[in-house]
């Protein structure tokens, strides 16, 4: 098996051949001028191994995040050669890469950091026995409060950070391109776009009690989520109905845009909630806990009560970020055996 992988998502330019069962490799401080060095690398390191770019059988490339030019530089090479004769290419997440690294090297290390731009940082941890890779980057703050005051697996050194610093690593590479089953090639960046930007800035939402004549878009919203137990349209047109259940929708210019569906008993719980996906990560599920806070003191509850996928870490740190509190696990309660975590908060 012959392999090319190429990461240009970070400072170094790192290439890596795998001939066989050796392995070799060149690094080079090309201060991100990429697209310069790296198919003159590339043909010195086949030139040294006596191998041509038809001998390759797979290609990978990092999809990142790490520099916005380096990684279109290294994905647009990587498919030229793949399309040129016709093999098979992969992408590796950096944040993965980086983790697995600095985590064989120190099984201390839990949270691993990437700088972004505008002192923003790209960052995954391990949450629930699973690497978590946050959906947006971080500011400093955050990823101080993310790191637990713990040293931060990191590339390059960071003066405000307690670093562990590591070295790219052409076997751990070649470790992350087996395990990736990402043919798609399509750049990681966790950045908001500019048009999420400016949806950010003009949606105004407001949360208001849905009726029957809102129960088609709510359903709709629910299966689209990543729930398991997925309920149904009879579910939440029950719900309208039943004083024991208060269902609240949330509203973007007259549009359904996600939902909370509470049921009232000695705590008020958080049977269902969801966001419509092109609305996701814009805060939306925070107003609907917070609406859902605010019946609770009305109706003399004390206590909001929910449930979480164990698996789900997106949803399990906007909950824990929110003040809820883990109370217990439980075993097998999802359809397809998973686990779930009870959590509270009092209110």
């Amino acid at each position: 098996m012959n392999r090319l992988l190429i990461n240009t998502a970070n400072d170094e330019l790192f290439v890596v051949l795998q001939k066989g069962n050796k392995v070799f490799h060149k690094i080079i401080s090309s201060k991100m001028h990429h697209n310069e060095t790296m198919l003159p690398v590339v043909d010195e390191l086949f030139k040294e191994n006596n191998i041509t770019i038809q001998d390759i059988n797979e290609f990978g490339v990092v999809i990142g995040p790490g520099s916005f030019t380096g990684i279109r530089v290294g994905i647009s090479t990587i498919k030229a050669f793949r399309d040129a004769i016709n093999t098979k290419a992969k992408g590796i997440n950096n944040l993965d890469y980086l983790f697995k690294i600095a985590n064989s090297q120190n099984k201390e290390i839990e949270t691993v950091a990437i700088a972004g731009s505008k002192d923003s940082y790209f960052v995954a941890k391990l949450i629930n026995g699973e690497v978590y890779k946050y959906e947006r980057n971080l500011t400093l703050n955050k990823l101080l409060e993310v790191a637990e005051n713990r040293p931060v697996g990191m590339f390059k050194s960071d003066e405000n950070l307690n670093c562990f610093l590591v070295e790219q690593n052409a076997e751990v590479l070649i470790q992350c391109y087996e395990d990736s089953k990402d043919e798609s090639l399509v750049p990681v960046y966790y950045q908001l776009s500019q048009a999420e930007n400016e949806k950010l800035k003009r949606a105004e939402v407001s949360i208001r009690k849905a009726s029957k004549k809102d129960v088609e878009a709510i359903y709709e919203i629910e299966k689209d989520s990543i729930c398991v137990n997925t309920l149904t349209k009879e579910n939440f047109e029950s719900a309208v109905c039943d004083e024991n259940y208060i269902l609240l929708k949330a509203v973007c210019e007259k549009e359904v845009i996600g939902f909370v569906l509470l049921q009232k008993s000695d705590e008020l719980n958080i049977d269902s909630i969801a966001v419509k996906k092109e609305f996701r990560n814009l805060g939306i599920a925070s107003k609907l806990i917070a609406e859902a806070e605010k019946r609770a003191k009305k109706l003399k509850i004390s206590t909001l009560s929910l449930e979480v996928g164990y698996k789900n870490i997106t949803a399990y740190l906007l909950y824990k970020n929110l003040g809820f509190k883990q109370r217990r696990i439980r075993k097998r309660y999802y359809a397809d055996g998973t686990d779930c975590i009870e959590m509270t908060k009092e209110v």
